[in-house]
């Protein structure tokens, strides 16, 4: 858009609402059926959808990974000028074949570059060129199915965590409130 002076730029902006799920207020926001959601939470949530996860399930995950991709150790990361960089649901599948999941079979999030390059290359492998040790101890034990990346704190509930790693110091460490008391 081309405004001819600062004064229609800044009404326009004026314009613009927080996103409803990360309340990022410098994108333009689309108004959805719950509300003003900005385009990298909408595609964080159709990713969500379609391995049956729930936002605050991948946020759990992610605390348990300690906002890191569990095969390199490297953080996620939001758009940024190499463009959006989102985690990639990794799944087992021997389960569920294709790009969707039932959600049982989540075994973690990595990172794109592990998920596309070397997991699924490592997986191709016979057992006996299997090597890599960390890899081995990630297919044994996924951290999405540990108990602590079950939705237990406040800060699960909040925000899109898978965003940007950046946003680890926003979550909440108290727990959840259990509904008996």
């Amino acid at each position: 858009m081309d405004w001819e002076t600062d004064e229609e730029f800044y009404a326009w902006v004026e314009t613009l609402a927080p996103c409803v799920v990360c309340a990022d207020k410098f994108w333009r926001v689309d108004e959805g059926a719950k509300g003003k959601t900005c385009p990298q939470c909408l595609n964080a949530n159709r990713q969500f959808r379609r391995h049956n996860l729930t936002r605050p399930r991948v946020n759990a995950i992610l605390r348990a990974q300690d906002d890191t991709c569990p095969l390199c150790g490297q953080l996620g990361g939001d758009s940024s000028m190499e463009g959006p960089s989102w985690w990639q649901i990794d799944h087992d599948h021997g389960c569920c074949r294709g790009h969707a999941s039932c959600g049982q079979c989540v075994r973690g999030l990595l990172c794109r570059d592990c998920n596309a390059r070397g997991l699924a290359w490592y997986e191709k492998l016979p057992d006996e060129l299997r090597t890599l040790e960390h890899v081995n101890m990630y297919l044994a034990d996924p951290p999405a199915r540990r108990p602590e990346a079950a939705v237990l704190f406040e800060g699960d509930l909040r925000g899109v965590r898978s965003r940007d790693g950046s946003f680890a110091g926003w979550r909440s460490k108290r727990p959840l409130q259990s509904s008996s008391e």
